[in-house]
């Protein structure tokens, strides 16, 4: 009976290394195609582009409209593929079609129109939420993103509003 305790044990803890592996690993894998951009932004970063994009505003009105959630983003790391790849779309498009959510992972959008698709899928690490996934296809674009940081419900709230709001 120990022994079926410990084997159920392993294979839970072995499904979350997976589905973490999954999504960071498909964004590694995209970001090996020549044509892809990779580009990684930390926190110290984030608050300087920030800031001068504020200090720029004549109006004062990007300040009013940055979202409360980007303060709390530690890193952001995006992966672009502005060519056509039917391979690394297909890629993207099983992996993401066969990602099943578990009581870390947590599918928030998934939306699909025409060749467009979107998803946004939370990990959570307790109460907080460590990381948004965010994927994008089009008919010629690939965009991953993964923010990093210490996110509550809101938050997410608040990303999925800003990244539905010109779908509409």
């Amino acid at each position: 009976m120990k022994k079926f305790i410990v084997f159920f044990i392993l294979i839970l803890a072995g499904t979350h290394i997976v589905t973490a592996q999954e999504l960071d690993g498909l964004m590694k894998e995209v970001a090996k195609n020549e044509k892809a951009q990779r580009q990684v932004v930390d926190k110290a970063m984030l608050g300087t582009s920030m800031a001068q994009a504020q200090a720029q505003d004549p109006t004062g009105n990007l300040k009013s409209k940055m979202p409360s959630f980007m303060q709390k983003i530690d890193s952001i790391q995006v992966v672009t593929l502005e060519e056509d790849a039917p391979d690394t779309r297909n890629m993207v498009l099983n992996t993401l079609n066969s990602f099943k959510d578990d009581d870390t992972y947590s599918t928030l959008v998934r939306v699909k129109d025409g060749e467009d698709n979107v998803r946004i899928i939370a990990k959570r690490n307790g109460e907080t939420v460590s990381d948004v996934y965010i994927f994008v296809m089009d008919e010629e674009d690939i965009v991953l993103v993964k923010m990093s940081g210490k996110l509550e419900q809101s938050d997410l709230e608040d990303i999925v509003k800003e990244q539905t709001k010109n779908k509409k």
